[in-house]
């Protein structure tokens, strides 16, 4: 098909928004679909058929799309370009990556996808009038070509584009690329730079951009911000191909201003409080610092954590070993962790440290420890040789962002029970913050905990070592230590615990029985009139942990 004497070429060439519309209903190109394979993009809503017309509009240079994750910004960017490659003539257009080392990213492989896929570029494709190579696509006819780059400043100077696109722009560190695309766009009649990013902290370049088009000081720029006030308006406004139980999904297991910026595109402050004072509140529990008496009859496991300081300290830090049960809790099977003892040592010599381990397993059955590295690797080599499952805890930033949310999930959701006279526990909390900051990849940013200005952490740390010393131990509600039966004939076979329906009359006598009796005894007593009948609470929450014997 030759595009130059198409009709359809003159709809399609048309300035602004009018002629993007246009190729969009005549060449209907195709897309990666959620549910596998291409599908032909449709507009999603009326929000965004009007975000864009504002961007195409009024001769704009620089345009921003500034949505929440998996809204399509990328898409749009994606079909601007196409859209321009394949109606324009010299357009010479830059995709530049995330990645100072590669030159294909998310970004190219889309544009690349969409060409390939669409049937009118695909023939165009096949005939040889469009050339796709691994970094670069060409259109010799009209003399466009798109080519990747690295994330590399230098290696962007001195080129003359035509139009340049740059994703996640908050996760730059310095606005560096950004002016080296902007400026290499200037001397063409209609350069354009795209951005498509969600937000990130104020200090990034994106916000920058932001500041300025509140300000109304650029008219040439355009920054198109979708944002949500909480999870329920994002439910109700968001598109339709992202699912409420998976939003949120993503509302409980990521930090909470992580989650504002990522999936509501709320502009990040410097730092947040981890943990809010209701949930600092909630924690506060009075109990009985012993285990048998907390777990009720329940499973448990027990871990503690060692955040080891120097013997002399010019920070005043202390080394702190923290002890914990895992079991589950009173009114559900949820994980609960209640500190069972939050020990500061006042010199942290090893014998001391190894003489307060050695007490936590007697007293409370210690089975799992974690020990920071720094000052512990003696320590966690000792532990292992005492029959504990010990590990070395790098406290990088990936390693401290599991443990900190699984802390700061249990705090907020109620799991976490912190006795009173914890209370350097409680002031620690009140004064623990997390800063995102920008990672310089795709990932955008991460989590940086530590304490604000003149505080302290150090209970914390190994209340949150404690916690993740524990993470892989799944925990059963009610657990039997091994099944005896001596029923005659076949009333073995009709009996509850061995997988039948009747509590037989030898139930009075059998050992096994009177075990699961007790437990029950204890459900009842916690459940109250919601309680479920013993059958069912045999099947649904006790569990057998040893030997199940027939004797007849």
């Amino acid at each position: 098909m030759e595009i130059d004497n198409s009709k359809q070429l003159k709809r399609w060439r048309q300035k602004g928004s009018r002629g993007f519309f246009a190729f969009l209903k005549d060449v209907s190109p195709m897309i990666p679909s959620a549910r596998g394979g291409y599908e032909a993009y449709e507009i999603p809503s009326k929000l965004v058929r009007t975000e864009i017309r504002n961007a195409l509009d009024n001769n704009h240079s620089t345009i921003a799309f500034c949505w929440p994750r998996r809204h399509g910004k990328t898409i749009i960017a994606a079909l601007i370009i196409v859209w321009r490659f394949l109606t324009r003539q010299t357009q010479a257009i830059a995709i530049v990556a995330n990645s100072e080392k590669q030159t294909v990213d998310t970004a190219f492989r889309l544009i690349r996808t969409i060409l390939q896929q669409t049937p009118f570029s695909k023939a165009l494709i096949s005939e040889g009038a469009i050339k796709v190579g691994a970094d670069w696509i060409e259109y010799p006819a009209l003399d466009n070509r798109i080519q990747g780059f690295p994330s590399n400043v230098p290696s962007l100077y001195g080129k003359r584009v035509s139009v340049a696109q740059i994703s996640e722009l908050h996760a730059a560190q310095t606005d560096g690329l950004f002016q080296a695309l902007a400026s290499s766009t200037i001397d063409s009649d209609d350069g354009l730079v795209l951005v498509d990013s969600t937000v990130g902290p104020r200090s990034s370049p994106l916000y920058g951009l932001y500041q300025i088009a509140k300000a109304g000081t650029d008219p040439t720029l355009y920054f198109s911000h979708i944002e949500y006030r909480d999870i329920d308006d994002a439910v109700t406004n968001g598109p339709p191909w992202i699912k409420p139980e998976r939003l949120k999904s993503r509302s409980a297991q990521m930090l909470p201003a992580e989650f504002e910026m990522q999936h509501l595109n709320r502009w990040g402050s410097c730092t947040s409080a981890l943990f809010p004072p209701d949930a600092i509140e909630r924690c506060r529990d009075e109990y009985a610092l012993d285990v048998e008496p907390l777990a009720a009859g329940r499973a448990y496991a027990v871990g503690a954590g060692l955040d080891r300081a120097l013997i002399v300290s010019v920070h005043g830090d202390r080394t702190v070993l923290a002890c914990v049960l895992k079991t589950t809790g009173e009114n559900d099977d949820e994980p609960h962790f209640y500190v069972l003892d939050a020990h500061a040592f006042t010199l942290s010599t090893e014998g001391a440290i190894k003489r307060k381990v050695t007490t936590f397993q007697r007293e409370f059955g210690l089975n799992h420890i974690c020990v920071e590295r720094y000052e512990g690797q003696d320590i966690a080599l000792w532990c292992s040789n005492q029959g504990l499952h010990s590990e070395l805890i790098h406290a990088t930033p990936k390693q401290q962002a599991p443990a900190f949310m699984a802390l700061a999930n249990a705090a907020r959701e109620g799991r976490l029970h912190i006795h009173p006279k914890f209370e350097a526990v409680f002031s620690e909390m009140d004064t623990f913050e997390y800063e995102l900051v920008p990672t310089g990849t795709s990932d955008g940013v991460m989590p940086r905990f530590g304490h604000a200005k003149g505080a302290h952490d150090d209970h914390l740390y190994a209340l949150a070592w404690a916690i993740y010393a524990l993470r892989d131990i799944e925990l059963n509600p009610y657990e039997v230590k091994g099944i005896t039966c001596h029923a005659p004939g076949p009333v073995a076979r009709l009996c509850l615990l061995n997988d039948g329906d009747l509590i037989p009359n030898c139930a009075e006598e059998c050992g096994s029985m009177q075990n699961v009796h007790e437990l029950y005894k204890i459900y009842r007593t916690r459940s109250g009139i919601c309680a479920i009948e013993i059958d069912v609470f045999y099947r649904s929450k006790v569990v057998n942990i040893g030997s199940h014997t027939i004797r007849r």
